[in-house]
Formats: C-alpha cells, sequence, structure tokens
C-alpha cells in the first residue's frame, strides 16, 4: 500500500506529539515523587535540610544574605550539610564604630546587693541632703545589703572607716577587704550617722562599677543639660537588646567637617555623626 506525502508528515506529527505527551506526565510523576519522599521524611522527624540535602542552599543564597556558609553535620546523614545565617540588612548607623570614652564617669556602683550613686549637687538639693555631705547615695538595696539593715536613701561615708566619696574610693576600698566576711559600713540616715555590719555567705568580694548605659547615636538627651554626653555615656547601638518603644530614635544625619554644631555640646560630633568632607 503507497502512502502520499500528506499522510506521511501528519502520521510523523501525530507521533510527536505523542512522545512528548509521554515525556510530560514521566517528569510530572518524578516530581510527585520527590516531593513525597522529602514530606516522609521531614514526618519522621529529620530536619528538612538534611532530607533535601547539600544542594539546597545555593551560591545565590549566600550572596544574598551577605553571611559565609558554615559547615554542620547532619544527624541522620553524618554528612557536612553548609548552613546559611540570615543576617538584618545593615542600616546606616550599623556603620558607625562605638565611641567609647576611657576617661567617662563612673555612674554606678554594686556590692553585695546595694547599688550606690555618686551624690551629685542635683541629688542634694532634690532629696534635701545638705550641701556639705560628701559620699555615694545608697540607690537600692537587696541580698546581704538588705539584711544588713541598709536602706534606700542612705549615704555611705565609709567601710571599715575609710572614707568613701566616690566610686572609685569604694572599689578599692572593698579590694582591700574582698577576702573578709564581714565590713562595717558607716552611713547617714536622716541627720545622723549609723553604723552596719555586712556579712558574706563566703567572702565579700569586691565592688563592680560602671559607667552611664549607652545611648544611641543621635537619642534625645533623657535628662537636663549636665555637660557633654560622652564624659559620662557610650555612644553606639550595641548597649541595647530591644529598642525602646516609647522612643524612636532616628539616625543621625551626616554633616559636613567644619559646619557649626546644630545643637547643644553632647561631645565629638564623630561620636554620633558620619563626617563628610
Amino acid at each position: 500500500m503507497k502512502l502520499d506525502p500528506v499522510s506521511l508528515v501528519t502520521a510523523g506529527l501525530l507521533l510527536l506529539m505523542a512522545l512528548m505527551v509521554v515525556a510530560l506526565f514521566s517528569e510530572s510523576g518524578a516530581e510527585r515523587q520527590s516531593t513525597s519522599a522529602v514530606s516522609q521524611t521531614s514526618e519522621r522527624g529529620l530536619p528538612l535540610s538534611a532530607a533535601i540535602g547539600p544542594s539546597a542552599v545555593s551560591p545565590a543564597a549566600t550572596v544574598a544574605t551577605g553571611q559565609k556558609p558554615t559547615s554542620v553535620v547532619s544527624p541522620a546523614q553524618g554528612t557536612p550539610l553548609p548552613v546559611v545565617q540570615a543576617g538584618l540588612p545593615a542600616s546606616r548607623t550599623d556603620s558607625l564604630k562605638p565611641f567609647l570614652n576611657p576617661k567617662a564617669k563612673l555612674a554606678e556602683g554594686h556590692w553585695k546587693g546595694l547599688e550606690a550613686l555618686p551624690l551629685s549637687a542635683e541629688l542634694k538639693q532634690k532629696l534635701r541632703l545638705p550641701t556639705e555631705l560628701e559620699g555615694l547615695l545608697v540607690d537600692e538595696v537587696t541580698l546581704n545589703a538588705a539584711a544588713a539593715g541598709l536602706l534606700a536613701g542612705d549615704v555611705i561615708l565609709a567601710v571599715n572607716s575609710q572614707r568613701i566619696r566616690t566610686l572609685e574610693e569604694l572599689k578599692t576600698a572593698t579590694e582591700r577587704i574582698q577576702l573578709a566576711k564581714s565590713a562595717t559600713i558607716t552611713v547617714y540616715r536622716g541627720g545622723k550617722v549609723q553604723n552596719f555590719v555586712l556579712v558574706a555567705k563566703g567572702t565579700l568580694g569586691q565592688a563592680q562599677v560602671e559607667t552611664a548605659p549607652m545611648i544611641l547615636p543621635g537619642e534625645i538627651m533623657p535628662h537636663p543639660y549636665r555637660g557633654p554626653c560622652t564624659q559620662c555615656h557610650a555612644i553606639g547601638a550595641t548597649g541595647h537588646i530591644v529598642p525602646d518603644p516609647d522612643g524612636i530614635v532616628l539616625p543621625p544625619p551626616a554633616i559636613r567637617a567644619g559646619v557649626p554644631v546644630p545643637h547643644k555640646d553632647r561631645g565629638p560630633c564623630q561620636a554620633c555623626h558620619q563626617i563628610i568632607q
């Protein structure tokens, strides 16, 4: 039987279409099997990354996040798997290095459950204390300090008869008796000088001192002007784990070198601002 050319072409096209349909259904079936295998693996409690395999993390993901992949071992297969840690995009404030003043004033000290503050002229006025009084204001008491009878509002005058006027002197005095088990604390309270015995379960240890808390660049001043911020505070974004929801701080703008200061003197401009030429 002879076939004309038109019939041959038609038959060829029909055969080609049939092969394409078979190939399409074969690929769909393979994808469904792969997805089912991953789902079953995840349902058995294995990490999804272990089920997918090392090829799950693409080089493009590493470039997008800016993080280098690290190698971890899959508990299911015992093979190294690349892991990418996603990071937040860097803001302009992240490009500023924290500004730490090595000569910043100490702001508070902690020792055996008491917190002590420098007795400034402002505190004397607010608490109606004698202007000539010198010592450390007890801000709060817990633990051993509370058990000894100390109260918030006391003013520490001496430790074991050694005069205390500053946090540096408190640190030095407690260093000398850090291995002792008790010490006599002399305080001013209600117009009288009283002594209390501070007892430790082990040893007294030494007082820990610190500066005022770190503040964000450009943050609104939280109190009346007391001089440049950097004489007490460090400037940076690494001292906070949660931003204050009541005080949104906008990044301070870049300023040109030599321009007038736009606000009261808060310390070196480069502590908060990026300086451009």
